[in-house]
């Protein structure tokens, strides 16, 4: 996969072998799949990554919220998202890898927006159904009979829509509809560079009042305040996990004035760029030299 042009976090691509001719997908366990499934430092990927945890303990922080790691939870991580683990004991389960080309057609509204909780616990039956479509998964992918690269597109569909409907089962995690689900994408590819709901919505195909409605129906919010908290997520990022100044990060993220950029930062998340730096550092302590 080809790689972000926005380092310096650390960038995950797959590491295991691909079978020729199939787009970038890989199943296994944590073993299986790379070093970077346990990294205790944040790192992001340039891919989709889905985390079934069947034991273990510990913290996994996601964009900076920890989440207790208990078996039978699975994480939905949408690229450029970063994470790490903290104080983790015998993590088990399995890592499924994909890149969002490998998805049938319409993908929208299958994967969670981002800014969304990543995490959905499984309860009773599910586990039971979790299971079975990821061992139908596996199979296909080592086994590798003629056929199997349509049918692993497949069983990924069917996975990811029973995670979505588990989701409608939490009325706390927003649902977003395939217009809404592009858009949050967009957003989190371009917002360094483009921050005009208007330009979002032509790029869509609609309206910036259409959006609007849209965005306030599945996300209960609006699409100017997704696109300031993509901007102070990414602004975080960076905060935490480089060494950039906080007028760095500010050019970086197209502020003309850095002492601009410390306002909208406090507005969106209650606290200036350094005392965020030091308290998360603190908070998880993130190491700087590895």
């Amino acid at each position: 996969m080809a790689r972000s042009s926005t380092p310096p976090l650390p960038l995950h691509e797959i590491e295991v072998p691909v079978p020729s001719g199939l787009s970038p997908f890989a199943i296994g366990t944590f073993d299986e799949i790379g070093s970077f499934t346990r990294a205790r430092f944040p790192h992001r990927h340039d891919f989709y990554e889905v985390l079934y945890l069947t034991g273990g303990g510990g913290v996994h922080v996601v964009d900076f919220e920890p989440y207790d790691i208990e078996p039978n939870s699975v994480y939905v991580l949408a690229p450029g998202q970063v994470h790490f683990w903290q104080d983790t004991e015998q993590i088990r389960g399995r890592v499924l890898v994909f890149a969002e080309e490998f998805l049938l057609a319409h993908p929208g509204g299958l994967l969670p927006a981002p800014g969304g909780s990543p995490l959905v616990r499984l309860r009773g039956d599910q586990v039971g159904l979790v299971d079975g479509i990821l061992d139908d998964i596996d199979r296909e992918y080592r086994a590798r009979e003629p056929g199997y690269a349509t049918m692993l597109q497949a069983h990924l569909h069917i996975l990811l829509v029973h995670i979505q409907r588990l989701r409608r089962a939490h009325p706390s995690v927003p649902v977003s509809s395939s217009l809404v689900w592009r858009f949050t994408r967009l957003v989190a590819k371009h917002v360094l560079t483009e921050r005009s709901v208007g330009a979002y919505a032509e790029r869509i195909g609609v309206t910036a009042g259409h959006l609007t409605d849209l965005v306030r129906a599945a996300l209960g919010t609006t699409p100017g305040a997704v696109i300031r908290a993509a901007l102070a997520l990414e602004a975080k990022r960076l905060l935490a996990q480089t060494d950039l100044t906080v007028v760095q990060i500010a050019h970086r993220l197209a502020f003309d004035d850095p002492s601009y950029f410390g306002r909208f930062f406090k507005r969106e998340t209650g606290a200036s760029p350094g005392d965020f730096r030091r308290d998360i550092r603190e908070k998880y302590q993130i190491a700087r030299e590895r």
